[in-house]
């Protein structure tokens, strides 16, 4: 049974599609999974910068199904100079699957 799990995990994918425009920044996460699952997506964005500190969180019950490209969520932020971001979006339905990525903004300092 672990070796199902593990294989799942293995072939699963957890991609972010991004699109600026001028300063902002669309960042969608978006998955795809080998087996269906019962998940719960937590994303988590972080921005430091001269203007200060700031953070979100989403936290959201869904179901994919397998082979499906799902977009998560959607998240669309304001990224000047000087600005660094991390976006983390976990996937996990709270035994023994676990999906986790991070997207960082290009040209950070």
């Amino acid at each position: 049974m672990h070796t199902l799990v593990l294989l799942a995990a293995l072939s699963s994918q957890l991609t972010f599609n991004t699109r600026q425009q001028e300063n902002i920044y669309t960042i969608t996460p978006i998955a795809m999974l080998a087996a269906d699952c019962r998940c719960t997506m937590t994303l988590v964005a972080t921005k430091t910068g001269p203007s200060g500190k700031s953070s979100s969180h989403q936290s959201s019950e869904l179901f994919i199904k397998a082979h499906q490209t799902v977009d998560l969520s959607q998240l669309s932020l304001n990224i000047d100079p000087g600005d660094n971001v991390t976006v983390t979006v976990i996937l996990s339905d709270g035994k023994a699957f676990h999906l986790e990525q991070q997207w960082q903004n290009p040209g950070k300092s």
